[in-house]
């Protein structure tokens, strides 16, 4: 690895193996990155290795929220010294613009497949059917079906959409699951926006 951050896109997160030698592997495997997680990797990425000249931190997340990526934009301009950092999403996360930008090298390992059901069931189903999936999503606050829903957003065919329901789904796809963001006014504006399938 020849830059201090790389990103390595995978449908199976948690399973991703990173392999180096010389260095130590320090693993971090959390579902909702957040901006304490951020400080805790900034404050032990101080820390040096008693066994071996650099460490490699493998950072496996299915989201980041924008505090803990501008924390991570930090860490990663100025590393510690023989410190790397390999940061693994999902295909579909985005990243902040800045963030990205110091990420020198993209690895795009999309091993696996994607379940796309959940998607599919609200793309056909109508306006009524819609809500109600929601709806039960709220209830539940289950984190698969948000984050299934995520990656749906950021996958949709954009040209078969009007202007109005591309701005929509822009803005959902740019603030769904951030701090501050109601998710569920965002996707009831999104099952709304996007047209019923003939």
């Amino acid at each position: 690895m020849n830059h201090h951050a790389q990103i390595v896109r995978t449908n199976d997160v948690p399973g991703y193996q990173y392999v180096t030698s010389g260095s130590t592997v320090i693993e971090v495997t959390i579902d909702r990155f957040g901006i304490d997680d951020a400080r805790a990797i900034s404050a032990q990425a101080q820390l040096r290795p008693a066994t071996s000249a650099g460490q490699v931190f493998v950072i496996k997340t299915s989201f980041v929220n924008h505090e803990a990526q501008n924390a991570l934009l930090k860490l990663f301009e100025e590393p510690p010294a023989d410190t790397q950092f390999v940061l693994v999403l999902p295909p579909a996360f985005q990243l902040l613009p800045t963030l990205q930008s110091r990420i020198g090298i993209e690895n795009a390992d999309t091993t696996g497949s994607v379940d796309d059901s959940v998607w599919q069931a609200f793309i056909v189903a109508t306006h009524a059917e819609r809500l109600k999936q929601i709806e039960l999503w709220q209830k539940s606050k289950d984190p698969a079906w948000l984050m299934a829903m995520t990656q749906g957003v950021h996958a949709i065919d954009t040209k078969e959409l009007s202007r109005a329901a591309l701005l929509v789904v822009q803005l959902v796809g740019a603030k769904l699951q951030t701090r501050g963001a109601s998710n569920k006014m965002l996707l009831e504006h999104l099952a709304l926006a996007i047209p019923l399938r003939k």
